[in-house]
């Protein structure tokens, strides 16, 4: 019996220390734990505070509106427009100037050769001058240069697009088997769009 109670204290014993967690070492281990845990959350805090602060400055940032630039302004010095050009600073080209080499003519082409026949197939050939000319027996006519070759189509039809150099005046269409007489000569204008012609 006295063996048993000794054994009985001794049990006692063992479970009081366990269930004080081993003395100072826990006493000393959980505040520490807590706060190192506590310092942990408020770190984390301020640097999740900081970085909500950074994005909302970015996005301040990014919705910010740039003024826009004025639009250049290619109006010439209205001083300099009665003056002559002393350097290539004070030229001024006109609004609508057109800065293009070429121009666009359409050919309407249609009609029948001198004897009543079709021009069905007939061999058309289209020359450019530079000077203006109205008679095939201007002596202009010698310097004139082929643009393009093409024929009536089987209704004796010729509808076709050009494009003629601007340094060019005078157009001359010459149809295969006709007479020099009944070739064309058309005036190029600035504003010559169209070259529109029946042959008889």
């Amino acid at each position: 019996m006295n063996t048993f109670t000794k054994l009985f204290t001794l049990t006692f014993v063992c479970f009081t220390l366990s269930a004080c967690g081993g003395g100072g070492g826990g006493e000393g281990g959980t505040p520490s734990s807590a706060t190192s845990s506590s310092n942990t959350t408020s770190t984390s805090a301020s640097n999740t505070n900081t970085t909500v602060s950074t994005d909302t400055t970015s996005d301040q940032q990014d919705t910010s509106v740039t003024p826009a630039e004025p639009a250049p302004s290619y109006e010439p010095d209205p001083s300099l427009l009665d003056s002559q050009a002393e350097t290539s600073n004070d030229l001024h080209v006109k609004a609508d100037f057109n800065f293009s080499t070429s121009k666009t003519v359409t050919l309407d082409l249609s009609g029948q050769d001198v004897l009543g026949a079709s021009l069905a197939n007939k061999m058309v050939k289209v020359y450019a001058l530079h000077e203006v000319v109205d008679s095939y027996e201007d002596q202009a006519i010698a310097d004139k240069a082929l643009l393009a070759t093409t024929r009536f189509n089987s209704a004796g039809q010729i509808t076709m697009t050009l494009d003629v150099p601007v340094n060019y005046k005078t157009l001359l269409i010459s149809v295969d088997g006709m007479l020099q007489d009944n070739h064309l000569l058309s005036e190029l204008s600035m504003q010559t769009t169209t070259v529109a012609h029946q042959f008889n």
